[in-house]
């Protein structure tokens, strides 16, 4: 299970202490501006009343400069809105005798029978105070108040304004009553403002008045922190579950293949471990089929990597619905694997393995277009309790490796035999790369002789390999092993630059070579390009080059293949199909591409005369090669009769044994030792003695 770093549980923690902090301060926040609020209501009433007062007793009486006793007072208050008392000591402001005895006691009067507590500065245009209340408002206080930036603020927009400005001393974060006073501007009848009075009282709110604010505040407060933390919750559980979804994403693509959801190879060698080690105690069995798909390339190149991964999808059905019980694994790109634990026998899994191959009987439908389903196992099972998992896959992939060698579309048990085979060949593969160093690879001819006129017309160029130690490796095993390494494309060069060197050296220049090519060889741009280099370095003429490319070539990719084939044609370089009508395409493929040779396979030639069926085939192709102007070579021709049956049948040219076996050329005498006319003297030299 995953852990939280320090890093993140920090941060985590950091987090809730900021929302709970946040929470906290909005109740706070609320409450406040709900008095604020309350009090500020309250507090404008009353102002409104101060001003009523005001307007109807018309207090103030404008000064005179002969009244010594108005500059004797103004003198003492020396001090006010544009300054402040240099004296150190409070003295007390008393009522001035500008306001009139009689008014000054009606509104006195009037301000207590509306308020029970309340401060009056009464201030002259200057800014000097004229009059206080209460009576004993000492300099400071009275300095307070003028000092006060609110109150200075408030007091110069009400004088250019000429309404009362009201002001406050609230403050969101500072837990206080909040105290509001106002400046009510005295203006006279000709409408000039003559002074003000700042004016100040106390909030007056009950017991229940003030809870039931609290109360609202409160649940305001909560109610919007619900909002706020429900949005907050919404949008935590988004990011939490996208996360979630996230990791359990990963967490699916850490055991199971994206493309066929099946378990992959991971789960697969864990759940084979397990098995083994309860095997090991309960002396059960456990098997594995190791499962590829045949020629699962070509369903890529022929019909898109769309198609390829949805033909992997219905195979991983298939599969499914047969090893409903067991574990189905997908390793890699085309290579399955199942395991089988428990009480079953060989026959059981036999069984199970047959019904699987069943269902690649009928084909497959992708995008209107029907595909053949092939596939190869190899079945292997635990014997004893030392057997690892890497072993019995192991084990299982050389039964299949010996199921694709055998034809395919079968299964095959492993068996102790394999292992050594298999050791030969890698044997095999190194002393491959050594031979193709040190130049342990030669290249012999086989004759082609035309049966009109008994003339040689060219020779095949064949690869052998004499081991220093092991003796002559038959091309059969090799040339496999080559195309699976990789190695067939340096073979394949070697073989051409071989062939053309020599066949430039030739006494008979009418002679062409023929040079066999594998499909591995066969890539756009290059196969062109290492043509044309081996037939400048050797000097040799294009005309007596002849490429033989098999029905599998053209199968791979027939557009890439087909592109190339055009070019090497244009240099002058003859292309023949061999082992044509083995395969199940053959005469589409002719007429995709222009070619000018057939060869008939040597599985037909070895039973024409003696089968009718084999004799009406080969005279197809005969007729065939007619109607298109293509020469007909026959292969493997052994026997007198037979080349005089496709003399009979109008075949061109043949080669075989009889004819004469693969062997060195003579550069200076290219004819010797081949069943054929050898230009001016009629005589026919045949090498008894078996050669190389």
């Amino acid at each position: 299970m995953d852990t939280i770093p320090p890093h993140r549980k920090l941060f985590y923690a950091t987090i809730i202490i900021a929302i709970i902090g946040v929470i906290a301060t909005s109740f706070y926040a609320i409450d406040q501006a709900t008095l604020y609020f309350l009090f500020k209501d309250q507090a404008e009433s009353e102002f409104e009343t101060a001003k009523s007062i005001i307007a109807k007793h018309y207090p103030l009486e404008v000064v005179t400069q002969e009244d010594p006793e108005a500059q004797r007072i103004a003198s003492q208050l020396s001090f006010g809105l544009r300054g402040s008392s240099s004296s150190q000591r409070p003295q007390t402001v008393t009522s001035s005798w500008k306001i009139p005895a009689l008014k000054a006691q009606a509104v006195k009067h009037a301000f207590a029978e509306q308020f029970d507590e309340f401060e009056l500065v009464i201030v002259n245009i200057p800014g000097r105070p004229l009059a206080v209340h209460p009576r004993d408002m000492d300099r400071l206080r009275v300095n307070a108040i003028l000092s006060d930036p609110a109150t200075y603020q408030a007091w110069h927009t009400s004088i250019q304004s000429q309404q009362l400005e009201v002001h406050s001393n609230f403050d969101l974060f500072q837990w206080q009553i909040p105290q509001f006073g106002a400046v009510i501007p005295y203006v006279d009848e000709k409408g000039n403002t003559r002074g003000g009075f700042i004016f100040s009282t106390k909030p007056t709110l009950n017991t229940v008045v003030f809870l039931e604010v609290l109360a609202f505040g409160s649940a305001f407060a909560f109610l919007l922190v619900l909002i706020v933390a429900i949005a907050s919750v919404m949008f935590a559980w988004k990011g939490l579950h996208d996360r979630w979804k996230t990791s359990k994403t990963i967490r699916f693509l850490a055991h199971n293949d994206p493309l066929t959801h099946l378990p992959n190879r991971a789960v697969f060698s864990d759940e084979l471990n397990k098995a083994l080690r309860k095997a090991s105690i309960t002396a059960s069995n456990v098997y594995v089929i190791a499962i590829d798909v045949d020629k699962f390339k070509e369903v890529n190149d022929n019909y898109g990597h769309a198609a390829g991964d949805t033909f992997l999808q219905i195979i991983s059905d298939r599969l499914r619905l047969v090893f409903t019980d067991h574990l189905v694994s997908r390793l890699s790109g085309d290579e399955f694997a199942v395991m089988i634990e428990g009480e079953y026998t060989g026959r059981e899994i036999t069984t199970l393995v047959q019904r699987a191959l069943a269902t690649t009987n009928s084909n497959c439908v992708i995008d209107g277009k029907e595909i053949q389903i092939s596939l190869s196992m190899g079945i292997a099972q635990a014997t004893d309790a030392a057997w690892r998992s890497s072993r019995l896959l192991h084990c299982a992939d050389l039964a299949l490796y010996r199921s694709k060698n055998g034809g395919r579309s079968i299964y095959t048990w492993y068996a102790s035999s394999m292992d050594e085979e298999l050791q030969l060949r890698r044997e095999l593969e190194a002393e491959m790369v050594r031979a193709l160093k040190l130049d342990g690879f030669s290249v012999v001819y086989q004759a082609q002789v035309g049966l009109g006129d008994n003339k040689l017309k060219a020779f095949e160029a064949l690869l052998r390999w004499v081991h220093p130690e092991k003796g002559r490796i038959s091309p059969e095993i090799f040339i496999p092993i080559a195309e699976d390494t990789g190695l067939i494309e340096a073979l394949g060069e070697y073989v051409l630059n071989k062939a053309c060197n020599d066949a430039a050296l030739w006494s008979d220049t009418s002679l062409k070579v023929a040079v066999n090519f594998s499909p591995a060889q066969f890539k756009t741009g290059e196969i062109e390009q290492k043509i044309s280099e081996a037939l400048e370095e050797s000097g040799l003429a294009p005309e007596r080059l002849e490429i033989e490319i098999t029905e599998s070539l053209l199968i791979a990719d027939t557009t890439s293949v087909v592109k190339s084939l055009k070019k090497i044609s244009k240099m002058g370089v003859s292309i023949a199909m061999d082992d044509f009508g083995t395969g199940y395409s053959s005469l589409s493929y002719l007429s995709r591409f222009p070619f000018n040779k057939i060869k008939i396979d040597r599985s037909f030639i070895m039973n024409i005369g003696k089968d009718a069926h084999t004799d009406a085939i080969v005279a197809a192709i005969i007729g065939l090669g007619r109607s298109l102007d293509v020469l007909i070579t026959a292969e493997g021709v052994e026997e007198e009769i037979q080349a005089k049956i496709l003399r009979a049948g109008g075949c061109d040219i043949v080669q075989g044994y009889y004819f004469g076996r693969p062997a060195n050329v003579d550069p200076a005498n290219p004819h010797a030792n081949i069943r054929c006319s050898s230009g001016i003297e009629e005589t026919i030299q045949i090498e008894t003695a078996s050669t190389a």
